[in-house]
């Protein structure tokens, strides 16, 4: 089956990129080690002056534009690495769609870069429950937001210190990059928050860029489907949405291309008309949920949706993963209507609160844990 062969490969290619987000995140070291010794140079150079307000908005204005520069400088070189993703993910889909079709007359199109740029520079990127933004301003958002985190240091700095010696200590102390990178340190939480805005970017250009696969092959193509990660970390957003299937001009498909939310994971595949025929094979999809509090990596069948996955768990697994109320709803119900009637009609999850208000099978059984 289409679904099969193509939900296996994805599946599989998703957690490639994943990987490929989390590298670009990391790719912002240097520029943090470039900004940590450009404030301790920059306020070495007056270290032997006697400080006035002059001075330290002279320091501040040196400090902000190195700060500034360097976190500009790792954000354009994202943008680099994400057109390329999106380059390579129209060539992916080429390339597999033709390998695995067993029909002379499917030809897929390459999209070129600038119209799989065109796409994913004007798909905005949610960021939750009716919440987006554009591409360029996420990652404007990210260097002005930790250029004016490192302003904030400095200005506190020169407020615990009397000298530049104890300003510098008191700034540093606030500013340093460790190795574990877990601390509660401003360099320490812009790595973190770039590892977050790699991962969403590379996600967004990804799935993009197979919108403009189909926008390019729409003769062959009738749309998309929906792949969530199968794991005890994937969100209730992407996790009802599972192997739904949305044709190639659906008005809600800007509502469900991931990421839906920062960190997303999830992915769109294609639907293949049906006058064309995949190679049959055998077909399971990843997945990784915790069973007993341990990752478990077991093959499930690729056209089987989350919910559904996460049933074949124990009691104590499914709560663990979506929480006791919604464990002992989902053992009542189908794993499909569950999935169904945990979000409203714009793909958004509901709150618990909002569940038992509806009228439906999911309401009343959480209305009647409440009673009990």
């Amino acid at each position: 089956m289409p679904v099969e062969i193509l939900t296996t490969i994805y599946s599989q290619h998703t957690i490639h990129l994943q990987r490929i987000g989390a590298t670009e995140g990391l790719k912002v070291t240097p520029f943090l080690i470039a900004i940590e010794n450009d404030v301790v140079s920059i306020l070495n150079k007056y270290r032997k002056r006697r400080v006035t307000p002059a001075l330290q908005e002279l320091i501040q204005k040196h400090i902000n534009e190195a700060t500034r520069k360097h976190l500009q400088d790792y954000t354009a070189q994202l943008k680099v690495e994400n057109r390329a993703v999106g380059a390579f993910e129209a060539e992916f889909a080429a390339t597999t769609l033709n390998g695995v079709v067993d029909n002379k007359d499917f030809n897929a199109t390459i999209p070129n870069a600038a119209a799989v740029n065109s796409v994913a520079t004007i798909t905005p990127v949610k960021l939750g429950a009716n919440s987006f933004t554009a591409y360029s301003t996420m990652m404007k958002n990210y260097w002005g937001k930790w250029t004016d985190e490192i302003n904030g240091i400095v200005q506190a700095g020169f407020l615990e210190g009397s000298t530049i010696p104890e300003i510098t200590n008191a700034i540093t102390a606030q500013m340093d990059l460790s190795k574990s990178g877990t601390t509660k340190s401003v360099l320490d939480r812009a790595r973190r928050s770039a590892k977050q805005l790699a991962i969403t970017g590379t996600n967004h250009y990804a799935n993009t860029a197979r919108i403009a696969f189909v926008d390019q092959n729409d003769d062959i193509l009738k749309g998309y489907r929906f792949l969530a990660v199968n794991d005890s970390r994937t969100s209730r957003t992407c996790a009802r949405l599972d192997q739904t299937v949305y044709p190639a001009n659906s008005p809600k498909l800007s509502s469900v291309t991931p990421p839906l939310h920062p960190n997303c994971r999830s992915a769109l595949t294609y639907e293949v008309d049906d006058r064309f025929k995949l190679d049959s094979k055998d077909t399971n999809k990843a997945s990784s949920f915790n069973v007993d509090g341990k990752r478990d990596p077991k093959p499930v069948d690729s056209d089987s949706i989350y919910y559904e996955n996460l049933k074949k768990l124990s009691a104590r697994d499914q709560d663990a993963a979506i929480g006791p109320s919604l464990g002992k709803a989902l053992r009542q119900m189908s794993p499909a209507e569950f999935a169904k009637q945990t979000g409203d009609s714009m793909n958004n999850p509901l709150t618990i609160k909002q569940m038992k208000q509806k009228n439906n099978e999911l309401g009343r059984i959480l209305r009647a844990q409440q009673k009990n």
